[in-house]
């Protein structure tokens, strides 16, 4: 019997396929974090992160995308910048039918990468 992993609870691939687009509208609206993806192919970003949401949660996919430290070096990604997009991605995850606990082990699971994609601790205005 398999266990009943973040990826099933959320609802599998249809799921997160959601969640990522839904994600990915908060993100863009965002103007602080939209100049980050202004040269990306949003088509190609959603599939790849719809495959690391996927494997990070335990779901039956393999991420094929560049490791996240080379796919986010170079980008000037602050903490501040990464707080902002996982506020979005606690609000999106809001909306679906998981616990609050769910929610924050989801974000935990995320935050394992956080050292892979922050360059710096503070925003350069500070």
């Amino acid at each position: 019997m398999q266990a009943n992993t973040l990826f099933d609870r959320i609802g599998g691939a249809a799921a997160v396929t959601d969640l990522v687009s839904q994600f990915y509208e908060k993100v863009l609206a965002d103007p602080e974090l939209a100049p980050f993806f202004s040269h990306v192919g949003m088509d190609k970003q959603r599939h790849m992160q719809a495959e690391f949401f996927a494997a990070a949660l335990g779901g039956p996919v393999a991420y094929s995308g560049r490791p996240i430290v080379h796919a986010h070096q170079n980008l000037g990604i602050t903490l501040v910048d990464y707080q902002r997009f996982v506020k979005h991605l606690f609000e999106t995850l809001s909306k679906f039918d998981l616990t609050d606990d769910e929610c924050y082990e989801i974000i935990g699971r995320l935050n394992l990468y956080t050292n892979d994609i922050v360059s710096f601790g503070v925003d350069s205005a500070d």
